[in-house]
């Protein structure tokens, strides 16, 4: 499963900073299309979507919040360890720390 990187949601929260809603619009169908099956993205995008709709200011600052903790653990993901698709990044490693 591909989800979207750190820097597909930092492109986000950037577009929203500017407030030009019909850009972030555009830009949160973009990105549902390419990344369908990551489920944080799709709740975000569908948030917004309904903050279209109703114009809530509250439901902005959701969003806001929710795209700031899931570009923190994207970050984090993307730097290394087991969720990346090698299943270890450094294979010597393992065995030096064992024989000393």
């Amino acid at each position: 499963m591909i989800t979207a990187s750190y820097y597909v949601i930092r492109n986000i929260s950037d577009a929203l900073e500017k407030k030009d809603l019909t850009e972030v619009k555009e830009i949160f169908e973009k990105f549902m299309e390419r990344y369908r099956n990551d489920l944080e993205l799709r709740r975000i995008c569908e948030e917004f979507m309904e903050y279209l709709e109703s114009g809530d200011e509250e439901i902005l600052e959701k969003i806001k919040e929710d795209l700031e903790k899931l570009r923190n653990a994207r970050r984090i993901r993307s730097q290394g360890g087991t969720g990346l698709w090698h299943r270890d990044r450094r294979p010597g490693l393992g065995r030096f720390m064992l024989i000393t």
